[in-house]
């Protein structure tokens, strides 16, 4: 198989500097202090050990860290499980130089290795365990808000929910052999000595967006067909914009899709189409996303039971409802309502 990190050993033959190697964070033969060193590079604790380290174990770590972004480079063999918040998560873009790590994401096992990538979906938990020791990483984690507004500038308009790439990404194929070689180019830059221009933000920025626009145009995600269709004529974009302006009056209001359907004069597969292509969702899955940021929004500032809220909102059935806020939100209802 093609390695797709070929040229991208720990040290740089041409000048033997160490990819990221101007930008050391630790090295420790302390795995709790490595742990702590990633959560501090990385922006939250969410990262803890599942198994303990092994003596005399050395673990490193290089990182640059930005605004909106993380590029790492981490030598380890730590079986770790990442929580990050529910709601507000951010990507991660895993690769890895060399050896294999599994990584897990709900029922989802992918391989890591020189052949295939894996990212992580916002906000999803997520395990990984490598296969040996001091097996090498290349972890990029990239905010929900760059992701965003990118896609807002590619499609736009502002997305309604968040970007669910496909995790296995093949580095030997066309796209994943494009984005490996912009993951390439970018720590060879990184790793140049200092003064170049790799060390202004706004330039470090631009490369992490240009990563962003590769993976939204080349790989696969839950906007991917809404990309790849020209823009809607005018008469699509109408039959949306006046679905959606129906479908936000009667959020409080028992709604069916064929009730939007007929109020806009088109039929229940039509406006599925619509719908997906407009805002990369179902029609009723985006009557509970603006369901859900209602209630959100009331518990926070209103002072009134988690009932009283939900009912109001259209939600009868509140386990479903909880199940489902925590799923958006990261807490129950009621954490909500305490926290207010």
């Amino acid at each position: 198989m093609t390695n797709a990190y070929a040229h991208l050993p720990t040290e740089r033959p041409d000048t033997g500097t160490e990819i990221l190697g101007r930008f050391p964070l630790v090295r420790s033969t302390d795995p709790e202090q490595f742990v702590a060193a990633i959560n501090q590079a990385y922006g939250a604790p969410t990262v803890a050990l599942t198994a303990p380290g092994c003596e005399g174990q050395q673990y490193e770590l290089r990182a640059i860290v930005g605004e909106g972004f993380t590029v790492g480079y981490l030598r380890s063999g730590l079986a770790v499980s990442i929580a990050p918040p529910a709601s507000t998560g951010p990507y991660y873009l895993n690769l890895a130089p060399s050896g294999a790590v599994l990584s897990e994401v709900g029922d989802a096992r992918i391989v890591n290795d020189p052949t295939t990538a894996v990212i992580m979906p916002a906000g999803a938990r997520q395990r990984l365990t490598p296969g040996a020791h001091a097996t090498e990483s290349i972890g990029i984690k990239i905010d929900r808000s760059v992701v965003d507004a990118e896609l807002t500038a590619l499609l736009g308009r502002e997305p309604r929910r968040p970007v669910q790439f496909a995790p296995a990404l093949d580095l030997t194929g066309t796209a994943g052999a494009g984005i490996a070689a912009l993951v390439r180019f970018m720590l060879s830059q990184a790793s140049q000595l200092p003064g170049g221009l790799f060390d202004q933000p706004t330039v470090q920025l631009h490369h992490i967006r240009t990563l962003v626009a590769a993976l939204l145009t080349m790989h696969q995600h839950n906007y991917s067909d809404a990309l790849a269709r020209p823009a809607v004529s005018s008469g699509r974009s109408r039959i949306l914009r006046l679905a959606l302006e129906y479908a936000e009056r009667h959020l409080a209001e028992p709604l069916t899709v064929s009730d939007i359907a007929e109020a806009v004069g088109c039929s229940v597969r039509t406006l599925h189409e619509h719908f997906q292509a407009g805002v990369g969702d179902t029609p009723m899955g985006w009557v509970r996303e603006q369901r859900l940021r209602h209630v959100h929004e009331e518990l926070c500032t209103s002072g009134r039971s988690v009932t009283d809220v939900a009912f109001a909102w259209g939600f009868t059935h509140l386990g479903r409802f909880s199940a489902v806020y925590r799923k958006r939100y990261g807490v129950l209802p009621s954490d909500t309502v305490r926290k207010a």
